[in-house]
């Protein structure tokens, strides 16, 4: 049987004592069509559920003559709007681009106007640098103003935790648990209360976080492999740690069975940023009020946040540029974290009443204080165009360890050897 999910973003409404019941109802139905920038007004590019009706339409009444329509493009965003790119027509005046896609547009900078020549240094200090600088490019040039980011924490069942007298306060146990052994001893606590319960989702989970804990990638800025560094092999050996642990539930994400896992209290934990929440949500309807967020081992990371940018050679870039900077400012962005889950990259919206209000489903907890604190030790990390498919080896690997019980040692050496096949292929310096 094939389970429908909503989109982990449509499924929310983060506010102030929201009910699950309303979170569920909160889907977007931002003005969508097709089309580029022809048809006489300001257009915005942006995917399925874009921004909320009431930000869309006081740009609309704030900007009368701009003609400002919002065009949600279904199907794959990146490729639609790199096609375009390359046509040279239909552009849109604005576009929104995907934090895992920034890379890859920033290889192709003069596709895009450099929004410093608009003003865009003048307002960097609104926003998350380290956010703002991942749309820098390596020659200064500002492809983009940030939406939102995604820090990230430990989502947790309390009830679970307190039952198995593991700590359940979100400061106590975030305190508990400031190494990674210490959150897997206590994986090892649960797993002996109760067999058929796992604190680790999946080896790749653990993975994704390490890494990007270090402040690199696998390619650095001269284009260079560094795959196979330490910061690379210490996040695989705290993967493969967890795995020997036999705390991981080696669960697919997104999929049914890890929905089943996640309602019945058999994976009580997980990783993510401030939009997990409506996965959660989704899969376990029945659980709300029983969660907690809190700051997990070693730094926040950052998974998602995306941007707006604007083509280059449109018209009326001025006009684009100033409502860009409508769509993003404190008030719009603390009302996109109400209507999405979206946590915004702008600082004063960080400390909205909004964003910090409480959620029922996290039993009355102020989650915005968890992913704001978290936002502020997100360390800068440089990710090159094709860090993507140089680093899939390493995840395909580590699939193998959980589904095949292949030798770590052996998936290790697998990875780096693909990874640097791959790297040499792209162009990429091994050495």
């Amino acid at each position: 049987m094939t389970m429908h999910r909503f989109s982990r973003r449509s499924a929310l409404g983060l506010g102030a004592a929201a009910g699950s019941a309303a979170l569920l109802a909160g889907c977007s139905t931002s003005t969508s069509g097709s089309g580029g920038s022809g048809g006489g007004g300001i257009n915005l590019w942006i995917w399925p559920e874009g921004f909320a009706d009431d930000v869309v339409d006081d740009i609309t009444e704030g900007f009368p003559d701009a003609g400002f329509r919002q065009v949600v493009q279904g199907g794959d965003f990146k490729q639609k709007l790199q096609t375009t790119l390359q046509s040279g027509s239909g552009l849109p005046h604005i576009t929104g681009i995907k934090g895992e896609d920034i890379a890859h547009f920033a290889s192709v900078a003069e596709y895009f106007v450099d929004l410093n020549t608009l003003g865009a240094e003048d307002h960097k200090a609104q926003y998350a640098d380290w956010k703002w600088d991942q749309a820098t490019t390596l020659e200064g040039q500002q492809l983009g103003i940030p939406i939102d980011i995604g820090p990230t924490a430990l989502f947790y069942r309390f009830d679970v935790f307190e039952k198995n007298g593991l700590p359940s306060d979100p400061v106590e146990l975030a305190e508990a648990i400031r190494e990674w052994e210490q959150l897997f001893e206590m994986g090892k606590q649960l797993q002996a209360a109760d067999a058929n319960t796992y604190l680790i989702r999946n080896l790749s989970g653990v993975f994704d976080i390490a890494w990007r804990q270090s402040g690199q990638a696998f390619i650095d800025e001269e284009g260079v492999f560094i795959g196979a560094d330490s910061h690379v092999k210490n996040a695989w050996d705290l993967a493969i740690t967890a795995h020997d642990a036999g705390i991981n539930a080696a669960l697919e994400s997104n999929t049914p069975d890890l929905a089943a896992a996640v309602a019945a209290g058999r994976l009580p934990a997980d990783f993510g940023a401030s939009w997990h929440l409506a996965d959660l949500i989704v899969d376990a309807p029945d659980t709300s009020g029983m969660w907690h967020v809190c700051e997990h081992p070693g730094d926040a990371a950052n998974l998602g946040g995306s941007f707006l940018a604007i083509p280059a050679h449109v018209e009326d870039q001025e006009q684009a540029f100033e409502i860009i900077l409508a769509l993003l400012d404190a008030k719009n962005l603390a009302r996109e974290y109400a209507h999405s889950g979206n946590f915004p990259a702008n600082l004063e919206a960080m400390e909205s009443d909004e964003v910090q209000g409480e959620v029922e489903f996290l039993g009355g907890q102020v989650a915005g204080e968890v992913f704001s604190h978290a936002a502020d030790y997100v360390r800068p990390l440089y990710e090159d165009a094709v860090d993507g498919t140089i680093n899939a080896p390493f995840y395909a690997e580590l699939a193998l360890v959980e589904a095949s019980g292949k030798d770590p040692s052996a998936a290790w050496d697998a990875a780096v050897a693909e990874a640097e096949r791959l790297a040499e292929q792209n162009g990429i310096t091994v050495g």
